[in-house]
C-alpha cells in the first residue's frame, strides 16, 4: 500500500470507525445515532463527488482525450 493510503487509514477511518463504535455503545436506542451519522456521511460525500469530483473528472479527460490526438497527429 502506498503512504497516502495509510495516512488515509490511520487518520481518518480508525478514529471514525472507533468513534462509530463508541458512539453506538453509548447509545440506548439500539444504534440510531450511529446510523443518523452514516447517513449524514454518506451524503456529504456524494454532495462533494458530484459537486467536485464529477468536473475535474470530466476536465481530466478532456485533456488526456487532446493529448491522445495530438500525439496520434505526430507519428
Amino acid at each position: 500500500m502506498i503512504g497516502t493510503s495509510w495516512f488515509f487509514i490511520l487518520i481518518f477511518a480508525i478514529p471514525l470507525i472507533a468513534f462509530l463504535i463508541w458512539l453506538m455503545k453509548q447509545d440506548k436506542r439500539k444504534g440510531v445515532w450511529g446510523i443518523i451519522l452514516v447517513i449524514v456521511a454518506a451524503a456529504a460525500a456524494m454532495y462533494v463527488s458530484t459537486k467536485y469530483g464529477s468536473g475535474l473528472a470530466a476536465a481530466n479527460f478532456e485533456l488526456r482525450k487532446k493529448e491522445a490526438q495530438e500525439q496520434r497527429q505526430g507519428e
